[in-house]
């Protein structure tokens, strides 16, 4: 038995990949995460819990003879344990004849630079909670709530393929929803790598402006409409475009971009990619989980789709190279960007003679993942543009379309990118406002 208690945690994932070899797996890779977290929750304008916690979060993907078991453990003192059950359950899986192994290393990473100085901070995070709570009011908010998340990392990686590496990270997100006694309501979110990039008090402010901005909302029409999208709501459609050009996810028919190489999927306005290496993004590291080097990658240009994301596995059967993101099972996209235009939000607005402005969504849902129909319900603030201004708030409309008439009815996208991510948008997007012709506009209620 292991004495795994007593290990250092960076030593832990090359102990789990030798131990497993030993008994008898083809290709290994174990990640160590520790994650030292703290959540401030505020309601009706004022700090309502605070608590912090550490967590150990060991991962493990094992191949034994092209049979495929991936899990996570919690506990060090379960390893030997999990690495028994992992090794039995193999034999009892059927084979994956297309899986075409790990990463072979060893490979050089760039340094990051962190401010892990997040991990003892307690009553800086409290003053940007109540400048948030402060700025909303201010605008005119009668009721403010949200959310105040910080995290600093360590994660170290070896793989049976040779590759071995560690980084740090740090996050600090805010979520402010701001309410008035009128059935109005506006939401604002910010994520920063550090401290020193969060604006509370811009978030509260703008969170507080569309609920004042909002109030006494009538019932919005249906039909086709050209809708000016906020980044808030936009990243939403952008993380599930990066989630489709997972080569992953065209092969579990769970991608709307299938045999879309080379072809047009958005207008000639669009271009995305997938960044690995922004230091700005949360989501950001120096590798992938087969230890590749993260990178960027070219998704869309000028409409054009030109590539899907790899690990080792798929780059072997769609005939390329890993890009350097591998998930601990499918590849995945690390931070969705979309290049930004010339227009500012007015000047996207000001093209609108009749149509939306939409701010917010939720419940966003497919109807068919291989052909990207789709339905989301916006929320908050949402107003009508009439002649190319804001005519006034409306409510209790959903948005039933499909995902790559979205991106091809793109007419304009705005010069204002921001990054979004929160519980509807899981991958850090980066996203402007965008302008979208004929967008189908259906009732939300009965």
């Amino acid at each position: 038995m292991t004495d795994w208690i007593s290990m250092p945690p960076e030593n832990i994932p090359e102990a789990v990949v030798k131990r497993a070899r030993e008994m008898g797996a083809d290709d290994v890779i174990c990640t160590m995460a520790r994650d030292d977290t703290r959540q401030i929750r505020f309601a009706n304008n004022s700090i309502t819990a605070s608590k912090s916690w550490m967590s150990n979060d060991i991962g493990i993907y094992l191949v034994r003879d092209k049979r495929i078991l991936a899990t996570e453990v919690s506990d060090p003192a379960l390893l030997d344990k999990t690495l028994d059950d992992i090794i039995k359950r193999t034999s009892m899986m059927p084979q994956n004849p297309e899986y075409g192994g790990i990463a072979k290393g060893p490979h050089k990473y760039r340094k990051n630079v962190v401010d892990m100085s997040i991990a003892g901070m307690v009553e800086e995070l409290y003053d940007h909670v109540d400048a948030a709570i402060t700025a909303a009011q201010s605008a005119g908010a009668s009721r403010v709530a949200g959310v105040l998340y910080s995290s600093a990392s360590k994660v170290h990686m070896a793989t049976s393929g040779g590759n071995h590496g560690n980084y740090a990270s740090s996050s600090v997100e805010i979520s402010v929803r701001a309410m008035t006694a009128q059935d109005s309501s506006g939401h604002m979110v910010q994520s920063a790598t550090g401290p020193k990039r969060l604006k509370p008090g811009k978030i509260g402010q703008t969170a507080g402006e569309l609920a004042t901005d909002s109030i006494n909302p009538e019932i919005g029409r249906e039909g086709k409409f050209d809708v000016v999208f906020s980044p808030m709501i936009f990243s939403n459609i952008l993380d599930s475009v990066g989630s489709s050009c997972s080569a992953g996810a065209v092969d579990a028919g769970l991608s709307f971009l299938k045999d879309m190489i080379g072809k047009p999927v958005a207008s000639e306005h669009v271009t995305v990619f997938d960044d690995g290496t922004n230091p700005e993004s949360v989501g950001s590291m120096p590798f992938d989980e087969e230890g590749v080097p993260t990178r960027r990658n070219l998704l869309i240009e000028k409409g054009i789709l030109k590539g899907y994301l790899h690990n080792t596995s798929t780059a072997k059967r769609y005939n390329t190279v890993s890009t350097g993101n591998a998930g601990m099972v499918f590849p995945q996209p690390w931070t969705v960007c979309l290049e930004p235009g010339q227009d500012s939000r007015e000047g996207l607005i000001s093209k609108v003679d009749n149509g939306y402005y939409m701010t917010n969504t939720w419940y966003t849902r497919f109807q068919n993942y291989q052909t990207g129909d789709f339905s989301t319900i916006p929320r908050d603030a949402i107003f009508l543009i009439k002649n190319g201004k804001l005519d006034g708030p409306v409510k209790d409309i959903r948005i039933s379309e499909n995902m790559v008439n979205i991106m091809k009815n793109i007419k304009a996208v705005g010069n204002d990118p921001m990054q979004v991510h929160w519980w509807e948008v899981e991958t850090p997007v980066f996203s402007p406002h965008v302008l979208v012709e004929n967008v189908n506009i259906t009732k939300s209620t009965q």
